[in-house]
C-alpha cells in the first residue's frame, strides 16, 4: 500500500496553511459585516422608537436622563417603556433592555443601559441640582435641530479604558469640543473603523468620528445655536 512521503505530508499542510490564511480574513470581514448588518438594523429601530415617541410628546425627544428621581430614568428606559417593551430591573452589569439597544459587535462587557450612546449635545439630560440643568424638561424639539438629516442623535458607543463595560448608553457632549482626546463616554469606530450613526430623521451612516474635525463634530453632533 502507498504511502506519503514526509516531503508530501509537508506540502499538504503548507497548502492546507495557506488555504487557511486566506479563508480566516475573508471569514473575519463576512462575520465583522454581518454584525454591522444587524446593528444597522438595531439602530433602525431605534429611529422608529425615536419618531414615535417624539410623535406623542409635542415632537420632542426624550431626555437623557433624569437626574434625582428614584432611578435616574434613562433615555433607552422611556423608549421602551413607551413601546411596551420590557425592562428589567437593576441587577448589576446585567443587560435590563431588549437586543435592539445593544451592539452585536460587542459580546462581552456591553453596559446595562446599552452599546448606543444617545447624543447628549441633542437627547439632553435633565439635573435639577445644577444650574440651568432643568431648563429642558421636555426634551429638544425636532424643529430646534434644524435640517432632520444632517444631525445625529444616537451612536455606537464606548466610555474610557478601565470601566467593565466596552459599551455606552450616551455620548459625553465634552467629546465635541476636544475630540479623540476626550476621556469620557464618547462615538466608537468598532464598525470597519468608523461609529455607526442614526440620524434624526432616522438614516444610518458610518462615520470616522476618530478622525473628524472641529467643524465636523460640531455639524454633525450639535445643535444648530450652539455650531
Amino acid at each position: 500500500m502507498a504511502s506519503f512521503t514526509l516531503v508530501e505530508l509537508l506540502v499538504v499542510v503548507a497548502i492546507i496553511g495557506l488555504l487557511a490564511g486566506l479563508l480566516i480574513p475573508v471569514t473575519q470581514k463576512a462575520i465583522a459585516s454581518g454584525k454591522t448588518g444587524k446593528a444597522t438594523g438595531n439602530l433602525r429601530q431605534i429611529g422608529v422608537l425615536l419618531n414615535s415617541y417624539a410623535a406623542e410628546n409635542n415632537n420632542c425627544l426624550p431626555i437623557l436622563i433624569r437626574w434625582g428621581n428614584e432611578d435616574n430614568t434613562w433615555w433607552q428606559r422611556v423608549l421602551s417603556e413607551s413601546a411596551g417593551l420590557p425592562v428589567k430591573p437593576p441587577q448589576g452589569l446585567e443587560r435590563r433592555l431588549v437586543d435592539i439597544f445593544y451592539d452585536p459587535a460587542l459580546t462581552k462587557g456591553t453596559h446595562p443601559y446599552g452599546d448606543f450612546g444617545g447624543n447628549q449635545a441633542i437627547i439632553r439630560d435633565y439635573n435639577p441640582f445644577v444650574p440651568g440643568g432643568g431648563a429642558n424638561e421636555r426634551g429638544t424639539s425636532l424643529g430646534a435641530i434644524g435640517p432632520l438629516s444632517k444631525k445625529v442623535t444616537v451612536a455606537s458607543a464606548e466610555i474610557p479604558a478601565g470601566v467593565p463595560c466596552k459599551g455606552s448608553w450616551y455620548i459625553n457632549s465634552g467629546w465635541v469640543s476636544q475630540g479623540r482626546a476626550f476621556s469620557d463616554a464618547k462615538p466608537s469606530a468598532r464598525h470597519g473603523g468608523k461609529a455607526l450613526c442614526l440620524f434624526a430623521d432616522g438614516h444610518i451612516e458610518a462615520l470616522d468620528t476618530e478622525n473628524m474635525s472641529s467643524t465636523d463634530r460640531k455639524k454633525y453632533f450639535v445643535l444648530p445655536q450652539d455650531e
